[in-house]
């Protein structure tokens, strides 16, 4: 078979898959089936010493984009996971930690993840607290592609995920950003990315106001943020929190409290 011939088979076999990303349709390069993907090995990244000091070690919540081009989930308290991906085009995997003993679902704490292939090596896909960034925000514009409806959605396999994923280790980010990735609003990016286009610019810490709480636990207090600093305050006196407008949280040894800027409310821990 020549190169004309070659081609020809290819746009073929492009014609011929579909591909559903969260109910999105897209156009496959091959039809694989999920029996014969390769395997690979997710390897979770080591929780920060503060979280394990507080809440132990967590179980992990994992979503990532299968063979088939769907979304899957499973659920794991190892430290590997055997999955197998989508291996046509850039794909994400993120990982949520959750305690469930203690009535932390995976939806509180901010996930690790990363991105296939590039977080690949041999059979491990080695995920880190700043991929966790990258792989949300490659769901977020998935899921805005999918509720376009005006001109050709921006699909996030075409994104630059080498230029993104270097802007987030260097120095052109505000301060305040480079400390903890967490402090930007990245649904809110990525609203604005699928409406036009990417622009560095819009990277700032979200605005936060002062929410004074008489602290009803020992410290030490957490955020939801890998990359966020304990907060070491005594019980029975008054703990300044920063909220963001679309709230926060806060997590010690004994419960977490729930905040917006106006109210707080502060839910223990099962004994």
């Amino acid at each position: 078979m020549d190169i004309h011939q070659k081609r020809f088979s290819f746009k073929r076999r492009l014609q011929g898959c579909r591909f559903t990303l969260g109910g999105l349709v897209f156009l496959l390069s091959a039809c694989e089936s999920g029996l014969f993907a390769p395997l690979y090995q997710v390897e979770f990244p080591v929780p920060p010493p503060v979280w394990q000091e507080i809440l132990g070690p967590p179980h992990w919540r994992v979503t990532w984009i299968g063979p088939e081009g769907t979304w899957e989930t499973a659920e794991t308290h190892q430290g590997l996971l055997p999955i197998r991906v989508l291996s046509e085009w850039t794909t994400p995997v993120i990982a949520y930690p959750y305690w469930p003993e203690r009535g932390i679902l995976p939806d509180i704490l901010r996930p690790s993840g990363g991105l296939f292939p590039f977080d690949c090596e041999n059979d491990r896909i080695r995920l880190s607290w700043r991929g966790g960034v990258e792989a949300l925000v490659y769901r977020e514009l998935a899921a805005h592609a999918e509720g376009s409806t005006q001109g050709t959605p921006r699909l996030p396999h075409y994104f630059n995920w080498p230029r993104f994923r270097a802007l987030l280790e260097g120095p052109e980010l505000p301060e305040g950003v480079q400390e903890d990735l967490w402090s930007v609003d990245w649904k809110g990016i990525c609203r604005k990315i699928a409406q036009s286009g990417f622009d560095r610019r819009r990277i700032v810490p979200q605005s936060r106001e002062e929410l004074p709480v008489p602290v009803p636990s020992r410290g030490p207090w957490i955020s939801t943020s890998p990359f966020g600093e304990p907060v070491y305050q005594d019980a029975e006196r008054v703990l300044p929190l920063l909220v963001s407008e679309n709230g926060d949280t806060y997590l010690s040894p004994e419960g977490m409290l729930r905040c917006t800027q106006e109210a707080w409310m502060w839910i223990p821990f099962p004994e």
